[in-house]
């Protein structure tokens, strides 16, 4: 088995991105073993017969292997790509909200006029009360009676 054999095991077709990762880790995995085996083997040129051995371990298995590591990887670059669009779009609803909570309690807030007006009329009416009750139970007029004597 050569690499063009594995590339058409792992990518289906040219839109196959998880294919595509997935070789490109085979990729990666072959240059370790290359790298490994030149370090073992003190040589620069690796002789046919040892890659010819890499490629035979490359069994279903392993190329499953590739292709759940490649669907792990664009599971996450997917995750935090759209974590930094969620978190963009929590901060910019929550300053829309903040600004229409701003803009309602500043409409629903009263001014300092009308908790002046508030003041006296409830002045007025504590006073109005209270001559009422005074004058119902007569003692309006012995007040007044009393005061100018």
């Amino acid at each position: 088995m050569h690499s063009s054999d594995v590339y058409n095991r792992l990518v289906k077709d040219e839109n196959d991105v998880t294919g595509h990762i997935a070789y490109g880790l085979y990729k990666r995995a072959k240059a370790e073993f290359i790298s490994k085996q030149q370090l073992r083997l003190g040589v620069t040129v690796i002789p046919e017969d040892v890659i010819d051995e890499f490629h035979a371990s490359q069994t279903d298995y392993m190329l499953e292997f590739y292709r759940t590591s490649a669907r792990q990887l664009l599971r996450n670059f997917l995750d935090s790509s759209y974590q930094a669009d969620l978190t963009n779009e929590k901060q910019e609803i929550a300053q829309e909200y903040a600004g229409k909570y701003h803009e309602l309690a500043k409409a629903v807030k009263p001014s300092f006029w009308f908790g002046v007006l508030q003041s006296i009329t409830a002045s007025f009416l504590f006073l109005l009360t209270g001559y009422i009750i005074l004058k119902m139970n007569g003692v309006w007029d012995i007040l007044l009676n009393n005061l100018f004597r």
